[in-house]
Formats: C-alpha cells, sequence, structure tokens
C-alpha cells in the first residue's frame, strides 16, 4: 500500500479537494433544484389547487436539507437520501396536476447519484491510499 509520503499529493491538496468538491456539489444541487423549489415556495403558484401549505412546504424544506447535507462532505450519502424523497415527493405531486413531467426527475437523480458515487469512490480509494 502506498503511504501518505509516497502518494504524489501535496497536503494542502489532499485537505483543500473535499471542499472544493462540496462547491461542486452545492452547485449542481443548486442547479437541479432550483426550479422546483421555487415552484413550491411562491404563493399564487398553481400547485396550491393540488397540494395544502404543509406539503408543499414539508417538500421544499427536504430539498434545502438535502441540499446542504448532499454538499457537506461528511454527509453527502445521507443529503442524496433526503434529496431522493425531495424528487420522488415533488415528482407525485406534479404527478396529481396532470401535467408529464418526462424525463426530468430521471436525469435530476442520475446527475446527483454520480456525484455521491463519486464521493463514495473518493473515500474508498483514499482510505486505501492514505492509511496508516
Amino acid at each position: 500500500m502506498l503511504r501518505n509520503e509516497g502518494s504524489g499529493l501535496p497536503a494542502w491538496r489532499r485537505q483543500v479537494m473535499p471542499w472544493l468538491m462540496a462547491l461542486v456539489r452545492l452547485g449542481a444541487g443548486w442547479v437541479v433544484i432550483h426550479a422546483p423549489l421555487m415552484t413550491l415556495v411562491q404563493k399564487n403558484t398553481f400547485l396550491k389547487d393540488y397540494a395544502g401549505a404543509p406539503l408543499r412546504d414539508t417538500i421544499a424544506v427536504l430539498y434545502v436539507v438535502g441540499l446542504v447535507l448532499f454538499a457537506w462532505p461528511r454527509t453527502c450519502f445521507y443529503g442524496f437520501a433526503v434529496l431522493l424523497l425531495a424528487v420522488g415527493g415533488f415528482e407525485w405531486l406534479w404527478t396529481r396536476t396532470g401535467i408529464w413531467s418526462g424525463m426530468l426527475p430521471v436525469w435530476i437523480v442520475a446527475v446527483l447519484a454520480v456525484l455521491a458515487a463519486g464521493e463514495w469512490l473518493t473515500r474508498r480509494v483514499q482510505r486505501r491510499l492514505y492509511r496508516g
């Protein structure tokens, strides 16, 4: 196994990279949740005819909490799970309107899954490389 001194990466880079990836996850997460979140929190949204404010607010809170957890390096997987709940809840609410959402939820889950899998793989590789 390779040790810290043989890894070829400077110590500052090993400390900065998790936070850089956290910013990437935060940015990508914001891109995919922005439109549904704004639809949920608007006062005069068309969704008010299909769901009450408590349900819409709960899904919005799931989006926000999930994004924060997803961006933070140590809680990425918990955030991914919460975001999946939020996407599922919004999709359920959206289908109640009778409007077809297409493949958008699948793409949202795919983007989030790739970022979560990247975090998992990075942690696994780092455990092997930087042991000791």
